[in-house]
């Protein structure tokens, strides 16, 4: 089984097409994608309040 979009696990757990067990692995493995995600933004932020460049253009200093 691979990763849905979170609409998707609860249309197929409303279904009947998943079980439980499933659908709470499924959310987690979503919970844990968008942990990873929050985690990136947080740090490109972070960067961005130090003055560090995040970006690939370096001529616009």
């Amino acid at each position: 089984m691979g990763n849905y979009t979170l609409n998707e696990v609860i249309r197929r757990w409303t279904r009947g097409d998943m079980t439980t067990e499933q659908t709470v692995g499924q959310t987690l493995l979503i919970l844990q994608d968008m942990a990873r995600r929050v985690g990136v933004l947080e740090k490109l932020r972070e960067e961005e309040r130090n003055g560090r460049k995040t970006g690939k253009d370096e001529t616009a200093k």
